[in-house]
């Protein structure tokens, strides 16, 4: 009797400690945002660059959508805060050199893979010496209309 009371208690500590390490889907990166700054450097808003993130289900993939200069998606991996996989981009120039930079910049973070943290309710993307970092769309009351 006291081991099956034993085991009942490991069994109700260890789900109780997974429910709270467990992630919903309402508390991940899913969303869209807007790139407020490229390594530390403010950036031109003339059309900010965004990226919308479509996290699935169980939480190990993540789609991505979005533009800098041109725009790109793809399907990536997500495991321990790390999204990695590579991107289709269209390739036209842009008259922003900033921008233009920012693409081959974002392909080559993901494909190398990109540390994904929430900070102060934006999202920081680090790879290397590189660190991205948006803050959540806002809608504005035009667009709540649709």
């Amino acid at each position: 009797m006291k081991k099956l009371i034993t085991l009942a208690a490991v069994v109700g500590v260890t789900s109780l400690l997974a429910a709270c390490s467990s992630h919903s889907k309402n508390e991940t990166i899913d969303g869209s945002y807007i790139l407020v700054s490229a390594n530390e450097q403010p950036l031109p808003q003339s059309i900010p660059p965004v990226i919308n993130l479509s996290v699935n289900d169980d939480l190990t993939q993540v789609k991505v959508s979005g533009k800098m200069c041109n725009v790109f998606n793809g399907d990536t991996n997500y495991q321990n805060g790390v999204l990695q996989g590579n991107f289709m981009m269209t390739r036209a120039m842009c008259s922003e050199p900033v921008l233009n930079a920012l693409d081959t910049q974002i392909s080559q973070m993901f494909a190398q893979g990109v540390k994904v943290e929430k900070v102060d309710g934006k999202l920081v993307f680090t790879s290397g010496n590189n660190t991205l970092v948006y803050q959540p769309l806002q809608l504005t009351s035009k667009d709540n209309t649709k």
